[in-house]
């Protein structure tokens, strides 16, 4: 066991408390972890930031890696990731829906080291990611934090009408498929090989795709999926008065002057295989 305080040069915050609360960049400090967890964690990290368009974070704030409870925490051997702060930008895990592309990126590249990633979408994971090295990397179809995964970037890096429900069905079989017809990647998903290229290729995409953050039709979309997230009784009256905004002629006309920095699907994920 070792004692830490930062990973590859990068402080290690904790933001859990009332003076430093989730979402802050928090207070450093140390950190108990297994020395060989570690090697894969440094390893992981690094492959995260370096195909980040944000690069290297000034801070990473963190949950606990050593926990005094029973499983991989107990002995060092997991890590929760709260939150990622860079000079100028942010990625808190509780806010998937708003940064949806920068999120799916560090998670392609973090499955390509923990054979166990809970996120947003698993229950109690909303506000962090939780990676551990328990079992190997691989795609199983049983298994609902892979599957979990897998339906969130076929619908929201490849735009797939699919429901996000881990489990896998025929949907999700046909949709893959085609997904990866398009990345050029052969199939099964449940070949290694072919799940390494494609949470590879998928990271490269999801992080190109997040550079349109700061595009007012990337938030705007943001702000639909917001919507939709709604309890019904208020999404209908919000959505219509969305609509009367998108549509009047001046929101239109000023929106449109955006197309061009809007990312192609389809260019975007040319420029990732020809690279």
């Amino acid at each position: 066991m070792e004692q830490i305080n930062s990973i590859n040069g990068i402080p290690l915050h904790y933001a859990r408390l009332t003076s430093h609360p989730y979402g802050t960049r928090g207070m450093q400090r140390d950190f108990l972890v297994d020395s060989n967890f570690l090697k894969v964690l440094k390893k992981a990290l690094k492959e995260v930031f370096d195909h980040c368009p944000l690069g290297k974070p000034e801070v990473i704030t963190t949950a606990g890696i050593f926990v005094n409870k029973p499983g991989h925490h107990g002995s060092g051997k997991a890590f929760d990731l709260d939150a990622v702060f860079w000079k100028d930008t942010s990625l808190i895990t509780l806010n998937f829906v708003h940064q949806k592309e920068l999120y799916l990126g560090i998670e392609s590249f973090l499955r390509k080291h923990f054979g166990i990633v809970l996120n947003y979408y698993y229950t109690n994971h909303e506000d962090h990611w939780h990676v551990d090295t328990s079992v190997n990397v691989d795609y199983h179809e049983s298994s609902k934090s892979e599957t979990l995964y897998l339906q969130m970037v076929l619908k929201f890096i490849y735009g797939k009408d699919i429901i996000v429900d881990g489990i896998s069905g025929p949907q999700t079989r046909a949709v893959t498929r085609e997904v990866f017809d398009l990345l050029h990647i052969n199939t099964p998903i449940t070949t290694k090989v072919n799940y390494l290229e494609f949470l590879d290729k998928t990271g490269k995409i999801a992080f190109k795709l997040s550079e349109e953050k700061n595009s007012p039709l990337q938030l705007f979309d943001n702000l639909s999926d917001v919507i939709e997230a709604l309890p019904i009784q208020h999404k209908t009256d919000v959505m219509q008065a969305l609509n009367s905004f998108s549509d009047h002629s001046a929101t239109s006309q000023w929106l449109t002057a955006f197309e061009d920095k809007h990312h192609d699907l389809g260019a975007v994920i040319t420029e990732v295989l020809n690279s």
